[in-house]
Protein backbone atom coordinates (compact mmCIF):
# COMPACT_ATOMS: atom_id res chain seq x y z
CA UNK A 1 0.00 0.00 0.00
CA UNK A 2 1.56 3.11 -0.70
CA UNK A 3 1.52 5.22 2.45
CA UNK A 4 1.31 8.63 0.99
CA UNK A 5 -2.56 7.61 0.13
CA UNK A 6 -3.58 7.59 3.19
CA UNK A 7 -1.37 9.95 5.20
CA UNK A 8 -4.01 12.00 6.78
CA UNK A 9 -1.87 14.01 8.83
CA UNK A 10 -2.86 14.17 12.90
CA UNK A 11 -6.67 13.12 12.26
CA UNK A 12 -7.29 10.79 9.63
CA UNK A 13 -10.55 9.52 7.92
CA UNK A 14 -9.52 6.00 6.68
CA UNK A 15 -11.67 3.18 5.84
CA UNK A 16 -10.33 -0.29 7.13
CA UNK A 17 -10.54 -3.20 5.81
CA UNK A 18 -9.30 -5.59 8.33
CA UNK A 19 -10.85 -6.31 12.36
CA UNK A 20 -7.68 -4.18 13.53
CA UNK A 21 -7.94 -0.62 12.22
CA UNK A 22 -5.22 0.25 14.32
CA UNK A 23 -1.81 1.98 12.62
CA UNK A 24 0.68 4.66 12.30
CA UNK A 25 -1.53 7.32 12.58
CA UNK A 26 -2.68 6.45 16.19
CA UNK A 27 1.10 6.22 17.41
CA UNK A 28 0.89 10.15 16.05
CA UNK A 29 -2.41 10.94 17.74
CA UNK A 30 -0.88 9.99 21.13
CA UNK A 31 2.62 11.45 20.81
CA UNK A 32 1.75 14.59 20.05
CA UNK A 33 0.78 17.49 22.66
CA UNK A 34 0.58 20.98 22.34
CA UNK A 35 -0.17 23.77 25.01
CA UNK A 36 -1.89 23.22 28.21
CA UNK A 37 -1.80 24.17 31.70
CA UNK A 38 -2.58 27.05 33.82
CA UNK A 39 -3.82 30.51 32.01
CA UNK A 40 -0.14 31.99 32.79
CA UNK A 41 1.45 29.20 30.93
CA UNK A 42 -1.11 29.63 28.11
CA UNK A 43 -0.45 33.46 27.76
CA UNK A 44 3.60 32.77 28.26
CA UNK A 45 3.27 30.22 24.79
CA UNK A 46 3.90 27.64 27.34
CA UNK A 47 7.46 28.64 27.77
CA UNK A 48 7.72 28.15 32.04
CA UNK A 49 10.24 25.67 32.02
CA UNK A 50 12.71 28.27 33.82
CA UNK A 51 10.26 30.51 35.46
CA UNK A 52 9.12 28.07 37.75
CA UNK A 53 6.20 29.00 40.75
CA UNK A 54 3.65 28.27 38.28
CA UNK A 55 0.88 25.85 38.66
CA UNK A 56 1.86 23.32 35.36
CA UNK A 57 5.03 23.68 36.46
CA UNK A 58 4.71 19.51 36.62
CA UNK A 59 3.89 18.74 33.79
CA UNK A 60 7.13 20.89 32.16
CA UNK A 61 10.17 21.01 34.59
CA UNK A 62 8.94 19.65 38.15
CA UNK A 63 11.80 21.58 39.80
CA UNK A 64 10.22 24.93 39.15
CA UNK A 65 7.67 23.78 41.84
CA UNK A 66 10.04 24.72 44.60
CA UNK A 67 9.26 28.02 43.62
CA UNK A 68 6.61 28.05 45.80
CA UNK A 69 6.39 30.02 48.75
CA UNK A 70 3.13 29.01 50.26
CA UNK A 71 0.61 26.11 49.66
CA UNK A 72 -2.06 26.84 47.33
CA UNK A 73 -5.31 25.70 45.82
CA UNK A 74 -5.54 26.29 42.04
CA UNK A 75 -8.06 25.43 38.97
CA UNK A 76 -8.54 26.61 35.37
CA UNK A 77 -11.41 26.75 32.90
CA UNK A 78 -10.89 26.52 29.19
CA UNK A 79 -13.42 27.61 26.77
CA UNK A 80 -12.05 26.31 23.33
CA UNK A 81 -13.59 26.54 19.65
CA UNK A 82 -12.29 24.80 16.50
CA UNK A 83 -13.19 26.20 12.71
CA UNK A 84 -12.23 24.20 10.53
CA UNK A 85 -11.90 24.97 6.78
CA UNK A 86 -12.54 22.42 4.35
CA UNK A 87 -11.29 22.13 0.74
CA UNK A 88 -13.18 19.15 -1.36
CA UNK A 89 -12.28 18.91 -5.13
CA UNK A 90 -13.83 22.09 -6.17
CA UNK A 91 -15.66 23.31 -2.95
CA UNK A 92 -14.20 25.41 0.36
CA UNK A 93 -17.08 24.51 3.67
CA UNK A 94 -16.55 25.77 7.06
CA UNK A 95 -17.89 24.61 10.59
CA UNK A 96 -16.73 25.08 14.18
CA UNK A 97 -16.74 23.11 17.28
CA UNK A 98 -17.38 24.32 21.12
CA UNK A 99 -15.98 22.33 24.04
CA UNK A 100 -15.36 23.72 27.33
CA UNK A 101 -13.12 22.04 29.79
CA UNK A 102 -10.99 21.83 33.26
CA UNK A 103 -7.40 22.18 31.93
CA UNK A 104 -5.20 22.68 34.71
CA UNK A 105 -6.28 21.80 38.54
CA UNK A 106 -4.15 21.17 41.47
CA UNK A 107 -2.83 21.86 44.83
CA UNK A 108 0.69 22.76 45.98
CA UNK A 109 1.57 21.90 49.82
CA UNK A 110 5.28 23.78 50.50
CA UNK A 111 7.29 22.96 53.84
CA UNK A 112 9.40 25.40 54.84
CA UNK A 113 13.18 24.20 56.10
CA UNK A 114 15.19 26.47 58.27
CA UNK A 115 17.07 28.64 55.82
CA UNK A 116 13.27 29.49 54.26
CA UNK A 117 13.48 32.84 55.59
CA UNK A 118 17.48 33.46 55.35
CA UNK A 119 18.04 36.11 52.39
CA UNK A 120 21.48 34.03 51.58
CA UNK A 121 20.38 30.16 52.50
CA UNK A 122 23.22 27.98 53.11
CA UNK A 123 21.28 24.28 52.85
CA UNK A 124 17.95 23.13 52.00
CA UNK A 125 15.20 26.31 51.62
CA UNK A 126 11.51 24.47 51.49
CA UNK A 127 10.50 20.69 50.18
CA UNK A 128 7.24 21.23 47.91
CA UNK A 129 4.49 18.40 46.74
CA UNK A 130 1.85 18.81 44.65
CA UNK A 131 -0.80 17.24 42.45
CA UNK A 132 -1.33 18.37 39.19
CA UNK A 133 -3.64 18.34 36.28
CA UNK A 134 -3.13 19.32 32.96
CA UNK A 135 -5.05 19.05 29.79
CA UNK A 136 -2.07 18.31 27.19
CA UNK A 137 -4.44 18.17 23.61
CA UNK A 138 -7.66 18.62 22.80
CA UNK A 139 -9.27 16.87 20.24
CA UNK A 140 -12.62 18.01 19.24
CA UNK A 141 -13.05 19.14 15.55
CA UNK A 142 -15.66 18.92 13.04
CA UNK A 143 -15.05 18.79 9.19
CA UNK A 144 -17.61 18.86 6.85
CA UNK A 145 -17.46 18.65 3.02
CA UNK A 146 -19.38 18.43 -0.37
CA UNK A 147 -18.72 18.57 -4.04
CA UNK A 148 -19.56 15.97 -6.97
CA UNK A 149 -17.02 13.50 -7.89
CA UNK A 150 -16.70 11.24 -11.16
CA UNK A 151 -15.71 8.40 -8.95
CA UNK A 152 -17.16 6.10 -5.99
CA UNK A 153 -16.90 5.24 -3.20
CA UNK A 154 -18.41 1.44 -4.42
CA UNK A 155 -15.56 1.39 -6.11
CA UNK A 156 -12.93 1.35 -3.78
CA UNK A 157 -14.93 -1.71 -1.77
CA UNK A 158 -14.71 -3.42 -4.60
CA UNK A 159 -10.74 -3.33 -4.85
CA UNK A 160 -10.68 -4.40 -0.90
CA UNK A 161 -12.75 -7.51 -1.95
CA UNK A 162 -10.38 -8.59 -4.59
CA UNK A 163 -7.54 -8.34 -2.89
CA UNK A 164 -7.54 -11.53 -1.19
CA UNK A 165 -8.78 -13.39 -4.27
CA UNK A 166 -11.69 -14.62 -1.76
CA UNK A 167 -15.41 -15.75 -2.20
CA UNK A 168 -17.93 -14.03 0.04
CA UNK A 169 -18.21 -16.32 2.42
CA UNK A 170 -14.62 -16.25 3.04
CA UNK A 171 -15.10 -12.20 4.01
CA UNK A 172 -14.86 -11.27 7.54
CA UNK A 173 -17.76 -10.07 9.03
CA UNK A 174 -16.28 -6.96 10.74
CA UNK A 175 -15.22 -5.89 7.36
CA UNK A 176 -16.62 -2.79 4.32
CA UNK A 177 -16.22 -5.36 1.87
CA UNK A 178 -18.33 -8.15 3.75
CA UNK A 179 -21.18 -5.11 3.97
CA UNK A 180 -20.76 -3.54 0.95
CA UNK A 181 -21.81 -7.25 -0.27
CA UNK A 182 -24.52 -7.86 1.93
CA UNK A 183 -26.03 -4.42 0.97
CA UNK A 184 -26.18 -4.83 -2.55
CA UNK A 185 -23.17 -2.23 -3.47
CA UNK A 186 -20.85 -4.18 -5.08
CA UNK A 187 -21.01 -7.56 -7.08
CA UNK A 188 -19.26 -10.41 -8.17
CA UNK A 189 -17.55 -10.50 -11.69
CA UNK A 190 -19.16 -12.47 -14.00
CA UNK A 191 -16.42 -12.07 -16.31
CA UNK A 192 -13.47 -13.22 -14.15
CA UNK A 193 -12.86 -16.77 -13.44
CA UNK A 194 -11.50 -16.08 -9.81
CA UNK A 195 -13.28 -14.21 -7.85
CA UNK A 196 -13.26 -10.43 -8.09
CA UNK A 197 -15.62 -7.96 -7.40
CA UNK A 198 -17.14 -4.80 -9.18
CA UNK A 199 -18.87 -1.42 -8.40
CA UNK A 200 -22.48 -2.05 -8.46
CA UNK A 201 -22.53 1.26 -11.30
CA UNK A 202 -21.02 -1.22 -13.30
CA UNK A 203 -19.75 -0.23 -16.57
CA UNK A 204 -22.55 2.87 -16.20
CA UNK A 205 -20.46 6.31 -15.81
CA UNK A 206 -20.42 8.16 -12.28
CA UNK A 207 -21.45 11.50 -11.48
CA UNK A 208 -21.93 11.46 -7.58
CA UNK A 209 -22.38 14.14 -5.09
CA UNK A 210 -20.12 13.13 -2.50
CA UNK A 211 -20.66 14.96 1.44
CA UNK A 212 -20.17 14.14 5.23
CA UNK A 213 -19.62 15.39 8.75
CA UNK A 214 -16.63 13.89 10.43
CA UNK A 215 -16.79 15.24 14.25
CA UNK A 216 -14.08 14.29 16.86
CA UNK A 217 -14.19 14.79 20.61
CA UNK A 218 -11.83 14.01 23.23
CA UNK A 219 -8.61 14.94 24.63
CA UNK A 220 -5.18 13.84 26.73
CA UNK A 221 -4.89 14.62 30.10
CA UNK A 222 -1.91 14.16 32.31
CA UNK A 223 -1.92 14.08 36.35
CA UNK A 224 1.07 14.39 37.70
CA UNK A 225 2.67 13.49 41.45
CA UNK A 226 5.75 15.76 41.66
CA UNK A 227 8.03 15.95 44.72
CA UNK A 228 10.92 19.08 44.30
CA UNK A 229 13.32 21.12 46.70
CA UNK A 230 15.33 24.00 46.83
CA UNK A 231 18.86 24.40 47.64
CA UNK A 232 20.19 27.39 48.54
CA UNK A 233 18.73 29.52 45.66
CA UNK A 234 20.90 28.00 43.64
CA UNK A 235 19.87 24.82 42.63
CA UNK A 236 16.36 23.51 42.60
CA UNK A 237 15.25 19.54 41.81
CA UNK A 238 12.49 18.10 41.14
CA UNK A 239 10.68 14.60 40.09
CA UNK A 240 7.20 13.84 39.09
CA UNK A 241 5.32 10.74 38.50
CA UNK A 242 2.57 11.33 35.71
CA UNK A 243 -0.67 9.24 34.85
CA UNK A 244 -2.16 10.18 31.24
CA UNK A 245 -5.88 9.29 30.47
CA UNK A 246 -6.54 9.46 26.63
CA UNK A 247 -10.18 9.48 25.26
CA UNK A 248 -11.07 9.61 21.11
CA UNK A 249 -14.21 9.47 19.87
CA UNK A 250 -15.04 9.84 16.03
CA UNK A 251 -17.96 9.56 14.36
CA UNK A 252 -17.87 9.57 10.39
CA UNK A 253 -20.87 10.44 8.03
CA UNK A 254 -20.04 9.78 4.26
CA UNK A 255 -22.76 10.14 1.72
CA UNK A 256 -22.99 9.35 -2.09
CA UNK A 257 -26.11 10.63 -3.86
CA UNK A 258 -26.31 9.78 -7.57
CA UNK A 259 -26.73 12.27 -9.78
CA UNK A 260 -29.08 10.85 -12.54
CA UNK A 261 -28.05 12.60 -16.07
CA UNK A 262 -29.85 9.63 -18.55
CA UNK A 263 -32.48 6.64 -17.37
CA UNK A 264 -30.34 4.36 -15.93
CA UNK A 265 -31.16 2.02 -13.11
CA UNK A 266 -28.41 1.51 -10.74
CA UNK A 267 -27.52 2.92 -7.53
CA UNK A 268 -29.84 5.78 -5.90
CA UNK A 269 -27.68 6.47 -2.85
CA UNK A 270 -25.30 5.27 0.33
CA UNK A 271 -24.33 6.19 3.56
CA UNK A 272 -21.58 4.50 5.39
CA UNK A 273 -21.19 5.34 9.21
CA UNK A 274 -17.88 4.64 11.00
CA UNK A 275 -17.83 5.04 15.06
CA UNK A 276 -14.53 4.68 16.62
CA UNK A 277 -13.82 5.23 20.57
CA UNK A 278 -10.43 4.81 21.83
CA UNK A 279 -9.72 5.24 25.64
CA UNK A 280 -7.16 4.20 28.13
CA UNK A 281 -3.97 5.22 29.96
CA UNK A 282 -0.09 5.08 30.26
CA UNK A 283 2.59 6.03 33.56
CA UNK A 284 5.33 8.48 32.61
CA UNK A 285 8.31 10.27 34.65
CA UNK A 286 9.60 13.62 34.40
CA UNK A 287 12.98 14.28 36.03
CA UNK A 288 14.24 18.33 35.94
CA UNK A 289 16.59 20.97 37.82
CA UNK A 290 17.46 24.71 37.59
CA UNK A 291 20.70 25.94 37.89
CA UNK A 292 20.16 29.89 39.03
CA UNK A 293 24.08 31.30 39.12
CA UNK A 294 22.84 34.96 39.42
CA UNK A 295 19.08 36.57 40.35
CA UNK A 296 18.88 37.69 37.12
CA UNK A 297 19.47 34.28 35.18
CA UNK A 298 18.03 30.72 35.45
CA UNK A 299 19.18 27.72 33.12
CA UNK A 300 16.73 25.04 33.15
CA UNK A 301 16.60 21.18 31.93
CA UNK A 302 13.67 18.12 31.75
CA UNK A 303 13.84 15.05 30.99
CA UNK A 304 10.30 13.43 30.24
CA UNK A 305 10.32 9.44 30.10
CA UNK A 306 8.13 7.60 27.18
CA UNK A 307 4.33 7.25 27.88
CA UNK A 308 3.27 3.74 27.81
CA UNK A 309 -0.61 3.85 26.93
CA UNK A 310 -3.06 0.67 27.41
CA UNK A 311 -5.75 1.40 24.71
CA UNK A 312 -8.77 0.08 24.08
CA UNK A 313 -10.56 0.63 20.67
CA UNK A 314 -14.48 0.17 19.98
CA UNK A 315 -15.44 0.54 16.61
CA UNK A 316 -18.20 -0.84 14.36
CA UNK A 317 -19.57 0.19 10.53
CA UNK A 318 -22.96 0.45 8.86
CA UNK A 319 -24.10 0.86 5.59
CA UNK A 320 -27.40 2.07 4.23
CA UNK A 321 -27.89 1.18 0.50
CA UNK A 322 -30.91 2.79 -1.43
CA UNK A 323 -31.49 1.68 -5.27
CA UNK A 324 -33.62 3.13 -8.32
CA UNK A 325 -36.83 1.00 -9.10
CA UNK A 326 -36.34 -1.96 -11.25
CA UNK A 327 -32.32 -2.18 -10.44
CA UNK A 328 -30.95 -5.22 -11.26
CA UNK A 329 -27.47 -7.21 -10.09
CA UNK A 330 -25.16 -8.54 -12.90
CA UNK A 331 -27.27 -12.18 -12.46
CA UNK A 332 -31.03 -10.75 -12.96
CA UNK A 333 -31.92 -10.20 -9.46
CA UNK A 334 -33.47 -6.90 -7.78
CA UNK A 335 -31.10 -5.27 -5.75
CA UNK A 336 -32.99 -4.42 -2.59
CA UNK A 337 -32.33 -1.53 -0.09
CA UNK A 338 -30.29 -2.63 2.42
CA UNK A 339 -28.82 -1.57 6.26
CA UNK A 340 -26.30 -3.75 7.16
CA UNK A 341 -23.93 -3.55 10.36
CA UNK A 342 -21.05 -4.52 12.13
CA UNK A 343 -21.30 -5.68 15.47
CA UNK A 344 -18.85 -3.78 17.71
CA UNK A 345 -15.59 -4.67 17.58
CA UNK A 346 -12.78 -4.36 21.00
CA UNK A 347 -9.31 -4.35 20.79
CA UNK A 348 -6.68 -3.81 22.99
CA UNK A 349 -3.37 -2.82 22.25
CA UNK A 350 -0.13 -0.74 23.08
CA UNK A 351 1.58 2.68 22.00
CA UNK A 352 4.62 3.93 23.60
CA UNK A 353 5.21 7.45 23.00
CA UNK A 354 8.47 8.71 22.41
CA UNK A 355 10.43 10.46 25.28
CA UNK A 356 11.28 14.46 25.58
CA UNK A 357 14.35 16.41 26.58
CA UNK A 358 13.69 19.98 27.47
CA UNK A 359 15.97 23.03 28.10
CA UNK A 360 14.88 26.31 29.12
CA UNK A 361 16.10 29.77 29.84
CA UNK A 362 14.67 32.71 31.74
CA UNK A 363 15.88 36.37 32.39
CA UNK A 364 14.28 37.91 35.33
CA UNK A 365 14.13 40.85 37.65
CA UNK A 366 11.51 40.29 40.11
CA UNK A 367 10.18 44.51 39.78
CA UNK A 368 10.11 44.38 36.36
CA UNK A 369 9.26 40.91 34.85
CA UNK A 370 11.19 38.11 32.37
CA UNK A 371 11.37 37.00 29.34
CA UNK A 372 11.70 33.09 28.88
CA UNK A 373 12.49 30.15 26.11
CA UNK A 374 11.85 26.71 25.97
CA UNK A 375 12.88 24.25 23.15
CA UNK A 376 11.21 20.36 22.85
CA UNK A 377 13.59 17.87 21.41
CA UNK A 378 11.48 15.23 20.31
CA UNK A 379 12.32 12.02 18.53
CA UNK A 380 9.25 11.28 17.16
CA UNK A 381 10.70 7.98 14.99
CA UNK A 382 11.26 6.06 18.48
CA UNK A 383 7.31 5.71 19.36
CA UNK A 384 6.11 2.16 18.21
CA UNK A 385 2.44 0.32 18.61
CA UNK A 386 1.79 -3.52 19.46
CA UNK A 387 -0.64 -5.65 20.46
CA UNK A 388 -1.89 -6.10 23.83
CA UNK A 389 -1.67 -9.88 23.18
CA UNK A 390 1.38 -11.26 22.13
CA UNK A 391 0.46 -14.09 20.33
CA UNK A 392 -1.34 -11.22 17.87
CA UNK A 393 0.11 -10.55 14.60
CA UNK A 394 2.44 -7.57 14.95
CA UNK A 395 2.38 -4.12 13.78
CA UNK A 396 5.20 -4.51 11.34
CA UNK A 397 4.35 -2.04 8.34
CA UNK A 398 2.71 0.46 10.80
CA UNK A 399 5.99 0.42 13.17
CA UNK A 400 8.08 0.80 9.94
CA UNK A 401 6.16 3.82 8.33
CA UNK A 402 6.88 5.33 12.00
CA UNK A 403 10.72 4.86 11.66
CA UNK A 404 11.21 5.93 8.34
CA UNK A 405 8.27 9.01 8.02
CA UNK A 406 8.63 10.25 11.56
CA UNK A 407 10.77 13.54 12.37
CA UNK A 408 14.46 12.15 14.26
CA UNK A 409 14.76 15.50 15.74
CA UNK A 410 11.55 17.42 15.97
CA UNK A 411 12.12 20.96 17.70
CA UNK A 412 9.45 23.02 19.60
CA UNK A 413 9.71 26.36 20.20
CA UNK A 414 8.09 28.40 22.63
CA UNK A 415 8.85 31.86 23.99
CA UNK A 416 6.88 34.22 26.86
CA UNK A 417 7.42 37.53 28.55
CA UNK A 418 5.34 38.96 31.03
CA UNK A 419 5.44 42.49 32.67
CA UNK A 420 4.97 43.48 36.27
CA UNK A 421 2.73 46.65 37.10
CA UNK A 422 2.07 46.95 40.65
CA UNK A 423 -0.45 43.42 41.84
CA UNK A 424 -1.07 43.38 37.76
CA UNK A 425 0.53 41.34 35.23
CA UNK A 426 0.62 41.51 31.49
CA UNK A 427 1.93 38.72 29.22
CA UNK A 428 2.44 37.37 25.63
CA UNK A 429 4.11 34.11 24.30
CA UNK A 430 4.42 32.42 20.89
CA UNK A 431 4.77 28.64 20.48
CA UNK A 432 5.82 26.92 16.87
CA UNK A 433 5.75 22.87 17.44
CA UNK A 434 7.59 21.52 14.57
CA UNK A 435 6.08 18.61 12.35
CA UNK A 436 6.05 15.40 13.50
CA UNK A 437 6.75 13.99 10.34
CA UNK A 438 10.03 14.23 8.19
CA UNK A 439 10.31 16.61 5.25
CA UNK A 440 9.05 15.51 2.00
CA UNK A 441 6.83 12.60 3.83
CA UNK A 442 3.82 14.74 3.40
CA UNK A 443 3.08 14.65 -0.53
CA UNK A 444 0.48 18.18 0.13
CA UNK A 445 2.85 20.28 2.34
CA UNK A 446 5.86 21.25 3.35
CA UNK A 447 4.83 22.29 6.83
CA UNK A 448 2.02 20.83 8.93
CA UNK A 449 3.38 22.57 12.33
CA UNK A 450 1.14 24.28 14.41
CA UNK A 451 1.44 27.99 15.50
CA UNK A 452 -0.19 29.88 19.02
CA UNK A 453 -0.27 33.11 19.55
CA UNK A 454 -1.41 34.21 23.12
CA UNK A 455 -1.55 37.00 25.17
CA UNK A 456 -2.89 37.68 28.90
CA UNK A 457 -3.66 39.75 31.88
CA UNK A 458 -3.32 38.60 35.45
CA UNK A 459 -3.87 40.32 39.17
CA UNK A 460 -1.55 38.72 42.06
CA UNK A 461 -2.53 39.50 45.90
CA UNK A 462 -1.43 38.46 48.93
CA UNK A 463 -3.69 35.41 49.18
CA UNK A 464 -5.08 34.87 45.75
CA UNK A 465 -4.50 35.17 42.02
CA UNK A 466 -6.58 35.70 38.83
CA UNK A 467 -5.11 34.83 35.54
CA UNK A 468 -6.53 35.30 31.82
CA UNK A 469 -4.98 34.35 28.85
CA UNK A 470 -6.46 33.54 24.94
CA UNK A 471 -4.20 31.66 22.69
CA UNK A 472 -4.92 31.77 18.98
CA UNK A 473 -3.52 28.52 17.12
CA UNK A 474 -3.36 27.52 13.10
CA UNK A 475 -2.41 24.54 11.62
CA UNK A 476 -3.08 22.29 8.40
CA UNK A 477 -3.75 18.47 7.84
CA UNK A 478 -5.17 16.25 4.90
CA UNK A 479 -8.34 13.82 4.33
CA UNK A 480 -8.55 11.29 1.76
CA UNK A 481 -12.20 10.02 1.68
CA UNK A 482 -10.70 6.75 -0.12
CA UNK A 483 -8.51 5.69 -2.90
CA UNK A 484 -8.72 3.73 -5.79
CA UNK A 485 -5.63 1.73 -7.13
CA UNK A 486 -7.60 1.13 -10.59
CA UNK A 487 -8.51 4.54 -11.97
CA UNK A 488 -10.66 5.45 -14.82
CA UNK A 489 -9.24 7.85 -17.66
CA UNK A 490 -10.49 10.81 -16.08
CA UNK A 491 -10.69 9.52 -12.41
CA UNK A 492 -8.07 10.74 -9.99
CA UNK A 493 -8.09 10.61 -5.91
CA UNK A 494 -8.80 13.79 -4.07
CA UNK A 495 -7.05 14.72 -1.14
CA UNK A 496 -9.62 17.28 1.33
CA UNK A 497 -7.26 19.95 2.49
CA UNK A 498 -8.47 20.85 6.29
CA UNK A 499 -7.01 24.51 7.62
CA UNK A 500 -7.53 24.78 11.67
CA UNK A 501 -8.27 27.52 13.46
CA UNK A 502 -8.36 27.19 17.72
CA UNK A 503 -9.53 29.65 19.64
CA UNK A 504 -9.11 29.16 23.86
CA UNK A 505 -9.59 31.65 26.26
CA UNK A 506 -8.06 30.37 29.40
CA UNK A 507 -9.23 32.20 33.35
CA UNK A 508 -7.63 30.63 36.48
CA UNK A 509 -7.65 30.93 40.08
CA UNK A 510 -4.88 30.36 42.62
CA UNK A 511 -5.80 30.48 46.74
CA UNK A 512 -3.16 30.77 49.58
CA UNK A 513 -3.80 27.49 51.76
CA UNK A 514 -1.44 29.12 54.67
Amino acid sequence: MNFKKYLLGGFCFLFFCEIKAQNENDVVRYSFQTLGSSARAYSLGGAIGAVGADYGSAGVNPSGMARFRSSQFYIATSFHTTRNNSYYIDKELSDKKFNFNIPNFGFVINKPLDDFNNKKPKGLVNVVFGFNLNRNNNFHRKTIFNANNNSSISQNWAERADANNTTPNEFSRYSLEWLAFESWMIDADTNSSVPKYISAYGTNGINVNQRGIIQNSGGITDYNFSLSTNYKQLLLIGASIGFKSARFVENNNFTEVDNKTVNIRDIQSVTLDQYIKTSGSGFNAKLGFTFCPTDFLRIGYAFHSPTVFNLTDSYSYTINSKFDNGALNPFGFTRRNSFQSTESVLYKYIITTPSMNVLSLALVSKEVGFISVDLDFVNYSSAGIRPKDPTEEPFVNENFKVKTLLKENAVNFKIGGEYIYEEFRFRAGYAKYSSIYRDNAVPFSKDLGRNFYSFGVGIKKENYSIDFAYVNGSYSDYTVPYSLNNLGTTQKNYTMTNNVRTSNIVISLGVKLD
